[in-house]
């Protein structure tokens, strides 16, 4: 095995968001331009639905330099992903003075992106993996409306169900590459983290409302280790280790650009 620091680059979701909060500048602009009243705004409560596009971000620390024998502690790899995101919203509205409080809650499932990295480019036989298999938020803003539209900023704590996995293949008496179960490890965890993020909403018709948003969150950092069992294997971290497990910190974030279809309730 030979592992190599990765030079760390511009995440995919970070570029995501960028581009969603250049297009919300400008979707502003225009709705600031036509004047009126958005319905959107209106205190009450309301449910929804959104789609668009998530960003997985994972940065992999080999804490003990495991990743090869010539591994070096403390190295760190950086992957992302992209997919499609779809799921529901319900909140409530408060009038303040001129702006609108926001209490709401979202969740998704399925469908979001996963990524993968091969932590050993020559070699080919060292994989880390991570997947969100559903993510939900629970988030105050507030509101202030610019003519037909509105624009929000809000932020609160998110929730995630996350699959993390470091595979290892050795070459099998069959000559055929196999998973090395004590230098592997595959772990899914419930992991909290916070959330931030800004929007434009303006009144469709009725009762309905029409938003784009971009929500940014953090799920912070996980320790995981694989067994590396001494009698098994060399039992050693790294080029001059002791016999132990072997950590990986996984920090991982994610980026969502949405359409929330909203619809008022009662009056």
């Amino acid at each position: 095995m030979a592992g190599h620091p990765v030079q760390p680059r511009p995440g995919v979701g970070r570029r995501v968001l960028a581009a969603a909060l250049v297009s919300l500048l400008a979707v502003t602009g225009t709705a600031q331009a036509q004047g009126g009243t958005a319905g959107s705004g209106q205190a009450g409560a309301y449910v929804g639905a959104f789609a668009g596009l998530g960003a997985v971000e994972v940065r992999t620390t080999d804490t003990d330099g495991f990743s090869g024998s010539n591994g070096v502690p403390g190295q760190t790899f950086e992957y992302d992903d992209t997919g499609l995101a779809a799921g529901v919203v319900a909140g409530r509205y408060f009038r303040l003075g001129r702006a609108r409080l926001r209490f709401e809650a979202d969740g998704a499932v399925g469908g979001l992106p996963a990524a993968a990295r091969q932590l050993d480019p020559i070699g080919l036989d060292e994989t880390a993996a991570s997947e969100l298999h559903w993510v939900g938020t629970a988030r105050i803003g507030v509101r202030r409306s610019l003519g037909r539209a509105g624009v929000f900023l809000t932020g609160g704590v998110s929730v995630a169900g996350i699959s993390d996995s470091f595979t290892d293949l050795d070459v099998g008496t069959d000559g055929r590459a196999q998973v090395d179960p004590d230098d592997s490890f595959d772990e899914r965890s419930t992991r909290v983290g916070w959330v931030a993020g800004a929007g434009i909403d303006t009144r469709v018709g009725g009762a309905w409302a029409l938003r784009f948003e971009a929500l940014y969150m953090d799920f912070g950092e996980t320790v995981h280790q694989v067994e590396n069992r001494l009698g098994v294997n060399a039992g050693v971290c790294g080029p001059a280790g002791l016999p132990s497990p072997c950590r990986y910190g996984v920090d991982q974030r994610f980026a969502l650009v949405r359409l929330v279809l909203v619809r008022r309730l009662g009056r």
